[in-house]
């Protein structure tokens, strides 16, 4: 995945347990990890639509530059559904799941920072009906719609249990 990314490992020796009991009672991890991922689709989704980040912060809001040359009103969501908030998406290996997007511009956004124009030059931002703003620098406020918050982590907690318990216990 190109963009951003954000990988855990798991350290906690509990989790640990956890997943040994997974692949003895189920022989491989994809299905818990298949679960996972789609639970945390809908987790960041959530994050789009309520404009927050993973710990339930409001994401800072839009400048009025930015409000004025932007087809919609909705934090780092654009018609159409091709931008960053379409582009989320997992990744899952045989021990493994990532969470990110193929946008070379989520990083920028996930943890903020200033672009500038190189060389002197400037910056072109598009605008409604295809003109262009000229600007030396653009500062791009940290917006965190990926990671994990407190009720993601109790819900692949429970998620990890159910997968780790034999099906007669269940």
């Amino acid at each position: 995945m190109a963009g951003i990314e954000i990988k855990t490992q798991v350290l906690d020796h509990v989790a640990s347990d956890v997943l040994d009991r997974i692949i003895e009672n189920m022989g491989n991890l994809r299905p818990v990890l298949f679960d996972i991922g789609e639970y945390m689709q809908g987790s960041v989704e959530e994050r789009f639509r309520n404009e927050t980040d993973p710990h339930g912060q409001p994401w800072e809001p839009l400048t009025e530059f930015t409000k004025k040359n932007k087809r919609g009103n909705q934090i780092l969501t654009e018609s159409g559904g091709s931008g960053l908030r379409g582009s989320i998406h997992y990744e899952v290996g045989s021990t493994s799941l990532e969470q990110g997007t193929n946008k070379i511009y989520g990083a920028i956004h996930q943890l903020g920072g200033t672009i500038k124009a190189k060389g002197g030059g400037a910056l072109a931002i598009g605008r409604p009906g295809g003109a262009f703003a000229l600007v030396k620098q653009v500062t791009i406020p940290q917006r965190e719609y990926l990671g994990l918050s407190k009720e993601d982590r109790d819900i692949i907690d429970e998620t990890l249990w159910r997968h780790a318990l034999p099906p007669a216990a269940q």
